[in-house]
């Protein structure tokens, strides 16, 4: 009945124009992005040699792209990867070497052992007992929500990978509650998973890849090697910290009289019941995954990276005898992060052997800025306010990370004795990970808002709030907790 009176020859015209819309707006994006490259190459100064004037120049088509979003995320990096050799920018050596970079092989393992974990029922298993736990207090539904995917990031590198497990549980619960989209507590629970999974990143260095890109920046830039062990003790009071934080403003900003809900906890014990006691083939994953963590948290006494105890624990999954997970199945692994994650590597490593770094810094290097860069206090606030300020208009981490940490690290270097680079590198890198504000900041917002849940809107006041607290608190630890380690 609502549609009487409206043909469907009147639907079809708007149908028509959003249509257009999307076919257009793809080459006008990528149009815009090639005139960017010029307008770079021809502007910039006489005195900057071809190489890093080309590199500057794809450098900024390719970021331009990422941005913009006319096509994926993996295709603008094989653009790179054919542009940079075929300009002549730099050697296909040179392209070629993130691909070889420990960090793509850490990700290629954690990969595989999230995809061993997944052919088991603990993940199942651990959301299922969260929430019996917390279901039937007060905001305990959210903060299982957060929760799981903080225990998650343990063992299951990628925030995308976690968002993927979680949603099914969300909707478990909604179904549970006979909660329906457009309702207040709907929302409230679908931003808690994709402030969760953002959060989740924090601590744990194969939990997200701009940590990865980060760390081998840093080892790159400055001949200085974190370790799981290094980037665990800077970064825990601020996961620590983020996850009550997360709860309260998600609650403070969704208010309303929540009662406490009946019957969840039973449905719950229903649910665990039903996947049965726990099973030989969980209790060896179990013991595989703490034996990879302890081996990641021994790499300073075994000299071990993490990527080797990774490869140990997933060839352990699929040993004969053991035989937790197929091979074949641990091999069925999406390959676009990885093409991405290797060609962002060496574009920062193309920036910085072609001294289009140096170029960039030596340009944004005057009294102003080597005043902001002048004491520790100052020049830490700026990096974590311009890394969020970057970050809003760049919607993939590791691009964040490639536009940030490089340039910072190197106005630290010509600041002199005042600025740590170590120290600024890592603010930025660990900045990157918080985008809350706009959909586009990170995978999980993006996700979470696909299922129709969430709209653009809901995400501003928490989001705002917790920019805002991650600034302030990133700003505090770097001053106090970071130094106190020895790393101003």
């Amino acid at each position: 009945m609502a549609n009487v009176g409206i043909r469907q020859e009147d639907l079809a015209v708007p149908l028509k124009r959003g249509r257009w819309l999307v076919v257009l707006k793809s080459p006008i994006f990528i149009v815009v992005s090639i005139l960017l490259s010029i307008l770079v190459y021809t502007q910039l100064p006489a005195n900057v040699d071809y190489e890093p004037r080309a590199t500057l120049a794809i450098s900024t088509g390719a970021i331009a792209l990422w941005v913009l979003e006319p096509i994926p995320f993996s295709m603008t990096a094989i653009l790179i990867l054919i542009l940079l050799p075929v300009s002549g920018a730099v050697s296909m050596d040179l392209v070629l070497s993130g691909f070889a970079s420990p960090a793509i092989f850490l990700i290629l393992a954690g990969m595989m052992l999230a995809c061993g974990l997944d052919q088991t029922l603990l993940g199942k298993r651990l959301a299922f007992q969260l929430l019996y736990w917390f279901g039937e207090k007060r905001g305990g539904i959210l903060a299982g929500i957060i929760l799981i995917p903080q225990i998650m990031a343990i063992f299951i590198p990628a925030a995308a990978v976690r968002t993927t497990m979680l949603l099914p549980i969300v909707f478990s619960v909604f179904s549970i509650l006979g909660i329906e989209k457009g309702n207040v507590q709907g929302k409230k629970f679908m931003l808690g998973a994709a402030i969760g999974c953002n959060v989740s990143g924090t601590g744990i260095l194969p939990a997200a890849i701009g940590n990865v890109v980060t760390v081998d920046l840093i080892n790159y830039y400055l001949k200085q090697h974190i370790t799981y062990m290094d980037w665990l003790i800077l970064s825990l009071p601020l996961w620590l910290i983020l996850i009550p934080v997360s709860w309260w403003v998600l609650n403070r900003t969704f208010p309303m009289e929540e009662k406490v809900p009946k019957g969840l906890k039973k449905e719950m014990k229903r649910l665990i019941v039903e996947l049965g006691p726990i099973t030989a083939q969980e209790k060896r994953t179990l013991l595989i995954l703490t034996l990879v963590f302890l081996m990641w948290a021994m790499e300073d006494i075994t000299g071990w990276p993490p990527v080797i105890p990774t490869f140990i624990g997933v060839l352990l999954m699929a040993t004969p005898g053991i035989k937790i997970a197929n091979w074949e199945k641990l091999l069925d692994i999406k390959f676009g992060p990885l093409i991405l994650l290797a060609v962002t590597l060496s574009l920062g490593r193309a920036l910085f052997e072609t001294g289009a770094i140096k170029h960039i810094s030596q340009w944004l290097e005057n009294d102003y800025t080597l005043y902001l860069f002048s004491q520790p206090a100052l020049s830490v606030l700026t990096v974590a306010i311009l890394t969020q300020l970057i970050h809003k208009v760049t919607s993939n981490v590791s691009t964040a990370v490639i536009a940030t940490v490089p340039v910072v690290i190197s106005l630290a270097q010509h600041a002199g004795q005042s600025s740590s680079p170590l120290l600024l590198g890592f603010t930025a890198g660990i900045t990157c990970l918080f985008g809350f504000l706009f959909v586009v900041e990170t995978i999980p917002n993006v996700m979470v808002q696909q299922t129709g849940w969430v709209t653009q809107r809901d995400f501003i006041k928490p989001g705002l709030c917790l920019t805002i607290i991650t600034t302030v608190l990133t700003y505090v630890l770097a001053l106090t907790w970071w130094p106190w380690l020895g790393y101003l």
